[in-house]
């Protein structure tokens, strides 16, 4: 019988070894925007500019092995050594590929920000708005949701923090879409995204895509699932 871990153990495993992924690293608590303040917003501006890591998050079946037998301290450690050379490659084949993982979370955001608002809409610019939101990503990259299985689905943490023009918060968030989420459904193995980098940027738009609907339900105050971070119930 094939051992298999079950994924909320796993899930465990993987944001134990890996600080960036946990909430409390490099991410904010949610703002609740007030009634009136979204009342009076009409165009909110997104800057272009995303904040990035220094790198990208990968784990595959070698890195999961190392963790399992591991644990998080001395397994995360072997996970994280290992995961240098196919970080590396993936990082360059994006470059080559002029893959922008910024310009896809800003342009994924103020569509979904934009649908989910009504009149308001979001525009990737710098142009005069009512508000600006700034983003921020945590952490991407591409992850297995079994442990030893070969499909990597995308990974993309991402906060939201919206100024009025005063500099005031008028919302903060922060959401993740991770490998278990239920909606994060487009993953290829590490040989395939080697192979043709487009499948990166597919698999990050559509990651973005999940977390920018989950912040944008966030902003309008939607309750959204609970649970470990990066997993939908």
């Amino acid at each position: 019988m094939p051992f298999t871990v079950p994924p909320h153990r796993l899930a465990v495993l993987v944001l134990a070894a890996s600080p960036l992924l946990l909430a409390g690293c490099g991410t904010v608590g949610t703002i609740p925007i007030a009634d009136d303040a979204r009342a009076h917003l009409h165009v909110v501006s997104v800057n272009p500019v995303v904040k990035l890591p220094a790198e990208m998050t990968y784990m595959g079946p070698g890195q999961a092995a190392a963790l399992m037998l591991g644990g998080p301290l001395v397994g995360g450690a072997i996970a994280n050594n290992s995961a240098a050379t196919p970080k590396a490659q993936l990082a360059g084949e994006m470059q080559a590929s002029h893959i922008v993982l910024g310009d896809i979370v800003a342009a994924e955001f103020a569509r979904q920000a934009t649908d989910s608002a009504g009149p308001t809409r979001f525009v990737v610019g710098s142009a005069p708005a009512d508000a600006r939101v700034e983003l921020s990503v945590n952490a991407y990259g591409v992850m297995h949701a079994q442990p030893f299985g070969s499909t990597l689905y995308p990974l993309v943490n991402v906060t939201a923090i919206m100024k009025a023009p005063d500099g005031r918060i008028l919302w903060q968030a922060t959401e993740i879409a991770g490998p278990l989420a239920r909606d994060n459904k487009q993953g290829y193995t590490f040989e395939e995204y080697a192979k043709d980098p487009e499948l990166l940027r597919q698999v990050f738009v559509a990651g973005s895509d999940i977390a920018s609907r989950m912040l944008a339900d966030n902003l309008m105050g939607r309750q959204k699932p609970q649970g470990t971070p990066g997993i939908q119930q």
